[in-house]
């Protein structure tokens, strides 16, 4: 009798094991699909962030198809950081959103040098305009899968620097193009006084270098009306650029003994890239975690 309980139990405990073993897997499996499908959608969700940061934030910001006078007034808060940070930093700090996206627009257009009492309005009318850019860029940018994080009112892609000299009578400004492995870069310099009018006869050097290899040195330059462009030659990588602007003095160049102002300082810039780098790694992470996922997907459908 023992030997026949013993026999019949035995198919019992197999299939007891079996069934619980199934339901361990199947657990396991919907755990590790659940996992994926939020995974996913995380991943998913950070991606649409980064690339539909400005068409988010226009529904949540934009009143009546153009930025309020509150937004005109932040413009003018973060001004200073755009002059001095440049167009990369700003975009960067401020998450790409549509404020800071139509301020550039708005800091490069010569409306925001208007000085007239409805300057605000004005101001306001013309955020307009670059809004209804931005909108039609991320709509272009949603079709295509290309993402340009330059604002639209913005033609040529430029990095700009603003630093002042250290008697606090010159600002120094460099728009860069993207700095990109086997292309010219183009710099611009120009010299304002703390009214942001030009600063005229300015006499100064260049030096341009990448990982300290120099692709630019120009001496004795004159900026007679107060701006100038240079070329580098072919750069070597995609890597940040360090532009040395010195400055000689303001006068005539054959008059060396009358100029005036500061003589023979030195500012240094650090031009980076377009995209930063905490953008691409998140990018580059986030791409990572796509391909795991579709891996593990397919692992799973084959079990």
């Amino acid at each position: 009798m023992e030997l026949t309980c013993l026999w019949q139990t035995k198919p019992e405990l197999e299939n007891l094991q079996k069934n619980r073993l199934q339901i361990i897997s199947q657990t396991d499996l919907c755990i590790i699909c659940v996992s994926s499908r939020v995974l996913k959608f995380l991943v998913l969700l950070s991606i649409s962030m980064i690339m539909l940061s400005g068409a988010f934030s226009v529904n949540a910001t934009v009143s009546n198809g153009a930025l309020t006078e509150n937004d005109i007034e932040w413009c003018h808060e973060a001004y200073p950081q755009y002059k001095t940070l440049g167009l990369s930093w700003f975009l960067e700090n401020y998450h790409y959103s549509i404020e800071a996206r139509v301020c550039a627009s708005l800091y490069e257009d010569q409306i925001w040098q208007y000085k007239g009492d409805d300057r605000i309005k004005k101001l306001v009318e013309q955020s307009k305009y670059f809004v209804e850019l931005e909108i039609e860029e991320s709509e272009k940018e949603a079709q295509s899968g290309q993402v340009d994080p330059t604002p639209a009112g913005i033609s040529e892609k430029s990095n700009s620097i603003t630093k002042m000299s250290s008697d606090g009578t010159i600002l120094v400004k460099i728009e860069t193009t993207d700095a990109t492995s086997g292309e010219y870069m183009g710099i611009n310099v120009i010299f304002n006084d703390l009214e942001d009018k030009l600063v005229k006869h300015v006499n100064y050097d260049l030096r341009v270098t990448q990982n300290q290899q120099e692709f630019l040195v120009v001496k004795s330059q004159h900026a007679e009306k107060g701006m100038a462009e240079h070329w580098t030659r072919p750069l070597f990588s995609d890597d940040p650029v360090d532009v040395q602007v010195t400055i000689l003095g303001m006068g005539l160049p054959k008059d060396r003994e009358n100029w005036t102002g500061q003589n023979d300082e030195s500012l240094t810039f650090y031009a980076v890239p377009e995209f930063g780098i905490l953008t691409l790694t998140i990018l580059m992470i986030s791409i990572m975690l796509v391909i795991i996922l579709v891996r593990k997907s397919k692992l799973v459908q084959k079990i």
